[in-house]
């Protein structure tokens, strides 16, 4: 077997150097840039030798099949359309209209899986931080009290590790899902390197997972869209094929397979040497930063919450509390005047999110950005409480209220009424109000919150909030 089928399959037909009389247009990056033409040239689709996303018996079979050795699972298959796909494809395989129990602080592609498949969310609160207003995980016991006040529930969705780095307990939790025979889905977005390391939080499907997905490129040298998913024993394999082929493009792209079958090739020979060096940078860059008077690199604080089993080193989760100013303004700093940008700032945070080709050089960088501006930002009045988002009183289902009639009205017109339209913070991409759910006095008066912040908004149709969508009833 190749140990890079797919990649070897697309070079062999470029080498052949056939006239290319087939799609796509560019026939190899013809017309295009000179940065895009040599990518262009792995470009291809479905000819012979080449396999078939939809129905693979060759190159693309043989890399699943590897795929599925790496990462402990029965069945693997490759996403070109991100996470979000296959997300949505574990939702799709399920009976139609199923009772799902999933985290309120799950990613939006959770919502468009219950859209499509009209499943109805049983929620689960997360455990917040509440000093920083972050939700990081949730506790067995409370999956455990949630399936017995909801015993019709088919599926339980997990997010884990979180956007900050949070593993929750997934032993544990699968075998409460496997005791009361529910299985259980892990949106594994941000581990997919978790399997070549042993001093990396155990990954989801080594965990008795039924189901997980990876996006691969949020970690791993992998082009932006390539994910991947993986089914155990106990999964329904046929309906998740059959999913996400309803919604995967039928011109799938060969450079993001390639990419997606040479990074699994890579950590699978090299990577554990990879993250042991990256684990030791990280450790050594966190104590470093935790020198400076003012900020925490969070660490040891996490794993000591109740409910985290592990935290991923490459995630650089800093606290501002010693600082006289926000994650917003402290990440238009490190771009505007020292050329970082990190990955999510909020009110009292900032994360840098570090991979594993950051080198000691990249590490030195943002260290001695942060040291520079120690003392410049002095605190100076009372640190205020953080606005924690409520958990809103779902009344339709994200599917019903998707296709509700809906009206635009003004901002403070929307209390009481129901949301028509969702509204997430991005990054990290977590709705504090979806559809169908009851904007209430408590709704309202954390929409102003974020309204007033530096936040940026995805769903809204008005990202100002001056509007908002409201289903017409």
């Amino acid at each position: 077997m190749d140990r890079s089928p797919i990649y070897s399959a697309i070079k062999t037909y470029v080498q052949e150097n056939y006239l290319r009389c087939h799609m796509p247009g560019h026939i190899g990056g013809q017309g295009m840039v000179s940065e895009l033409k040599a990518a262009a040239s792995l470009d291809v689709t479905e000819v012979p030798g080449l396999d078939d996303w939809h129905l693979p018996r060759q190159a693309i079979l043989e890399a699943c099949q590897l795929l599925s050795q790496a990462y402990n699972a029965s069945n693997s298959m490759f996403l070109v359309n991100g996470a979000t796909s296959g997300i949505q494809a574990l939702f799709l395989s399920l009976p139609a209209h199923a009772s799902v129990l999933l985290p309120r602080n799950a990613h939006r592609s959770f919502y468009g899986g219950m859209v499509l498949s009209g499943a109805r969310p049983v929620y689960i609160p997360p455990l917040m931080v509440e000093e920083l207003g972050i939700a990081i995980t949730v506790m067995p016991d409370a999956i455990s009290r949630s399936l017995e006040d909801n015993a019709e529930v088919e599926a339980v969705f997990m997010v884990s590790p979180s956007y900050y780095g949070t593993t929750c307990d997934l032993a544990a939790i699968a075998e409460i899902t496997r005791r009361e025979d529910k299985l259980l889905y892990i949106d594994e977005a941000h581990g997919g390197h978790f399997p070549f390391h042993p001093e990396y939080p155990p990954a989801a499907m080594g965990c008795g997972a039924d189901g997980a997905v990876n996006g691969l490129h949020k970690t791993l040298p992998v082009l932006n869209q390539g994910a991947v998913l993986h089914g155990g024993p106990r999964a329904p394999w046929d309906k998740i094929e059959a999913a996400a082929s309803l919604i995967t493009t039928t011109s799938p792209s060969y450079p993001i397979l390639a990419s997606l079958d040479l990074a699994r090739e890579l950590m699978v020979a090299e990577g554990q040497k990879i993250l042991e060096q990256s684990l030791l940078l990280s450790r050594r860059y966190k104590k470093r930063i935790n020198t400076i008077k003012g900020l925490n690199c969070l660490n040891e604080e996490l794993l000591s919450l109740p409910g985290v089993t592990g935290i991923d080193p490459l995630k650089v989760l800093i606290s501002l509390d010693g600082w006289g100013l926000d994650g917003y303004k402290l990440a238009d700093i490190l771009r505007s005047d020292y050329n970082i940008q990190v990955e999510l700032a909020e009110e009292r945070i900032i994360l840098a999110m570090m991979s594993i080709f950051h080198e000691a050089e990249d590490w030195e960088r943002l260290y001695q950005a942060l040291k520079a501006l120690a003392g410049k930002y002095p605190v100076t009045t009372a640190v205020k409480p953080i606005e924690l988002p409520p958990w809103p009183e779902v009344i339709l289902s994200p599917r019903q209220a998707y296709f509700a009639p809906r009206r635009r009205v003004t901002f403070n017109e929307c209390r009481g009424h129901l949301a028509g339209e969702m509204v997430a913070v991005y990054p990290p991409g977590i709705p504090c109000l979806l559809p169908g759910e009851k904007i209430n006095e408590e709704v309202f008066a954390y929409l102003q919150y974020i309204k007033g912040s530096n936040s940026r908004l995805q769903g809204p149709a008005d990202p100002q909030l001056k509007y908002i969508d409201i289903v017409d009833s």
